[in-house]
């Protein structure tokens, strides 16, 4: 069951902790994913701070979205990493949206994303690891995309189950059309707004288990994994062995 935390100001806020991996199962308390935190509410902040003890802060989204260390971030001794990922889906700029009449792939969309964003999960990689930033939240604009595809690299790194990394991206399916209705409300996604007025609105995105399973693939294929793509691109043994210690809680 995803272990969410429930806030006023975002919807898609969950802890990875208990997903099983290889020798045992992730930390609570390591990594955490979610959707954007510019509406927090000051009882959402002190949830964060005072419960579940947030120290890192990796934001996923591109300049137009406005991304910024939030006021409250230095109170509570967070530490803050810009790390823009590619987003090619169309939910938060529709002019990369692919124009296919039946939909599109997102397996295929996601490992384009993949393509082009290693060097920048390694960056995410080195922050995760380095000095007290545990817990930290990994996020994007609605959670799903971006953060799906960064989340699923960190965990199949550590050796998390793949039947895990699947069920976990799934969860998002149970918040995404809040998250949705809340983004249309903010000025970076007024297309969603004039989806809207006009009658238009799209339901909200399909979460596809085969575009998780297809960025997998795409990994194993292309690197024999997560931790091959992430050393191809500059990590270290070092630091994956220290991730996989951070995240895995032996049996």
């Amino acid at each position: 069951m995803p272990r969410w935390i429930d806030l006023a100001g975002a919807y898609n806020v969950r802890d990875l902790g208990g997903l099983a991996a290889a020798g045992g199962v992730v930390r609570p308390g390591v990594l955490l994913r979610g959707d954007n935190l510019d509406s927090l509410t000051a009882g959402d902040i002190a949830v964060l701070g005072d419960q579940v003890g947030l120290r890192g802060v990796v934001d996923l989204r591109a300049p137009f979205e406005n991304p910024r260390e939030a006021d409250w971030f230095s109170g509570l001794g967070i530490s803050w990493l810009h790390e823009p990922l590619l987003d090619l889906t169309g939910l938060t700029d529709p002019s990369v949206r692919p124009g296919q009449a039946g939909g599109y792939d997102f397996a295929k969309l996601y490992a384009t994303m993949l393509e082009s964003a290693g060097a920048g999960l390694v960056r995410v990689l080195d922050f995760l690891v380095s000095g007290s930033r545990a817990p930290a939240l990994v996020h994007c604009a609605a959670g799903k995309d971006r953060t799906g595809v960064t989340v699923a690299v960190l965990l199949a790194a550590a050796d998390v189950e793949r039947a895990a990394i699947i069920a976990d991206y799934l969860a998002t399916a149970e918040r995404i059309q809040l998250v949705r209705e809340a983004l249309a409300h903010r000025e970076e996604y007024q297309h969603l707004r004039e989806q809207a007025s006009a009658g238009r609105s799209a339901p909200a995105p399909v979460v596809d288990p085969q575009a998780i399973i297809g960025a997998l693939d795409f990994l194993d294929a292309t690197h024999g994994g997560a931790a091959g793509f992430l050393l191809a691109h500059g990590a270290t043994r070092v630091q994956i062995d220290r991730w996989r210690h951070m995240i895995i809680e032996p049996r």
